[in-house]
């Protein structure tokens, strides 16, 4: 399963054999992992009880082994979303006021991303700025029909003639 947006209320739980990515969405309490499931978050930060993950190589999953009452996995998900999750193996509500189990042989991750760079519209050999140097670039992604996110001006994910207007006007404006 894979979540990135919306909300799960309470009661969540991911059985044996079980996988769910959290990138994003307001997480209830009560979520469980299961034993032999996999709980894999991705996010901007992450806080191991109140000491930062300062360690972690974006893209690179880093698993948490430890469990035990009272021990906070927190952060930001990718959405910015705040969450936090007791690592307990004990299915009791805890002094932290969440009820919620991970099973020592879970397989708990979390995986820092770093936040794509901003798009700018027209800004087709992606220099930063948008001006006269970047016509080529969109006649080049126009006529190949290939796709750069610079190019598509209306944002309706393809680059099309419909496009050139508004090139047009982000070129005059900026200059």
């Amino acid at each position: 399963i894979n979540i990135s947006g919306g909300a799960v209320e309470t009661g969540f739980l991911v059985n044996r054999n079980g996988v769910v990515n959290i990138s994003g969405g307001d997480i209830g309490g009560s979520f469980n992992a299961g034993s032999g499931s996999a709980v894999n978050l991705f996010g901007s930060e992450f806080f191991l009880g109140r000491a930062p993950l300062d360690d972690l190589t974006p893209g690179e999953p880093f698993t948490i082994d430890l469990r035990f009452s009272n021990l906070e996995l927190s952060g930001l998900l990718v959405d910015g979303t705040p969450f936090s999750f007791e690592l307990s193996f004990d299915n009791m509500f805890t002094e932290l006021g969440r009820g919620g189990f991970f099973a020592p042989d879970a397989t708990v991750t979390v995986t820092l991303v770093t936040p794509a760079p901003e798009v700018i519209l027209g800004d087709c050999d992606q220099n930063g700025v948008v001006d006269f140097s970047d016509i080529g670039a969109f006649v080049g992604v126009l006529s190949s029909g290939t796709f750069l996110a610079q190019a598509d001006c209306d944002q309706d994910g393809e680059v099309t003639f419909a496009d050139i207007p508004l090139f047009v006007s982000f070129l005059l404006s900026a200059n």
